[in-house]
């Protein structure tokens, strides 16, 4: 478990996405999908199954239910396969986009919040790398505007001494 930091036009998304979720429960009735984890052991490991129930069909205790932001309007989970085919599809569609994967998005937010100024150390606890080294090695693509703002700093030396 753990705390992620978001911006405030996020948080109108999530909820605006919690809205409509309510929404479709409403309109789906017994028929909206609840979605649930089960804790299983095996080998000396612990995972988790991720499953689905509606409303009217009974869980054992020992399960959680859960509650996710990407759901499809009868409440079941929107699995990663369809992230990869909606990714898939936009290469085909639209020009520019050939190369795409879903994980240049994570490149591009940390590139940006570099860019205006985030601290690395901060950047790299929200993506959660071990060391900040990692974070401004892979991540950190330097824009033609920060190195000339970086260059710009020596003025401020020359012009206090």
């Amino acid at each position: 478990i753990r705390t992620v930091d978001f911006c405030n036009a996020l948080a109108d998304i999530l909820q605006q996405a919690k809205r409509e979720q309510a929404r479709n429960s409403l309109k789906y009735g017994a028929l909206y999908r609840l979605n649930y984890c089960k804790e299983v052991k095996e080998k000396n490991r612990t995972y988790y199954e991720i499953y689905m129930l509606s409303r009217t069909e009974a869980t054992p205790e020992t399960d959680k239910c859960l509650s996710f932001v990407c759901l499809r309007p009868d409440g079941s989970i929107e699995s990663p396969s369809t992230v990869s085919l909606m990714c898939r599809r936009a290469k085909e569609k639209v020009p520019g986009l050939e190369n795409f994967h879903f994980h240049m998005l994570r490149h591009t937010f940390t590139s940006n919040l570099l860019s205006y100024g985030a601290a690395p150390k901060d950047v790299q606890e929200l993506l959660e790398h071990s060391d900040v080294t990692t974070t401004m090695n892979i991540y950190a693509h330097a824009t033609r505007e920060a190195k000339r703002s970086s260059a710009r700093l020596l003025d401020k030396v020359v012009s206090s001494g």
